[in-house]
């Protein structure tokens, strides 16, 4: 029992620590918009939470549980996000974010351990670059007009601070685990 609550701590604690931290840059660049669900800015409280929840599946779960949880936590996403945003929209962005996420936190754990104390800011780039590249496929899915080069400017910044922001946070989180759960 005391193994099961101990996974649940860590769980919900890198959980909250990563979702915190993106939510903390979102506020700082948008201000209390982060919290309006119908916005573009919701981007840093839904992805956050998503990515902190598949990184500390991943930390305490492991890989196959960690895709698992990719899986479902699109599938939520998806079927929230297409209720106020076009279906194929809400598809690409809540798959082409999470599923991502699986790989990046194994590199997280296993490949960028040699950084230490900065591996929040390759989470950061990963995710920056994820958006753009999403913003890509939506744009030549949809056969929109040129898209400006300050949409992409923006969105690198979004993901770029959403994912500085929750890496910061599971790191946190990762860091203080093991001395909150032994009292140390």
């Amino acid at each position: 029992m005391n193994s099961l609550i101990g996974h649940l701590w860590k769980f919900a604690l890198i959980t909250f620590t990563g979702t915190a931290g993106s939510i903390t840059f979102g506020l700082m660049l948008h201000g209390s918009d982060v919290f309006n669900y119908t916005g573009i800015n919701f981007a840093f409280v839904a992805f956050g939470l998503s990515g902190a929840f598949i990184f500390s599946f991943y930390h305490v779960y492991g890989l196959s549980n960690s895709i698992t949880a990719a899986l479902a936590t699109s599938i939520v996403q998806f079927i929230i996000a297409s209720v106020w945003m076009p279906m194929l929209n809400a598809g690409i962005w809540s798959f082409g974010v999470n599923l991502p996420v699986v790989w990046l936190a194994f590199l997280f754990e296993r490949k960028l351990a040699v950084f230490h104390w900065a591996k929040f800011i390759v989470v950061g780039i990963v995710y920056g670059a994820m958006f753009v590249l999403l913003t890509l496929i939506v744009g030549v899915i949809q056969v929109s007009s040129d898209i400006p080069s300050l949409v992409f400017r923006d969105n690198f910044v979004d993901g770029l601070l959403i994912g500085l922001g929750m890496g910061l946070g599971v790191q946190a989180g990762e860091a203080n685990v093991h001395s909150i759960l032994s009292g140390k």
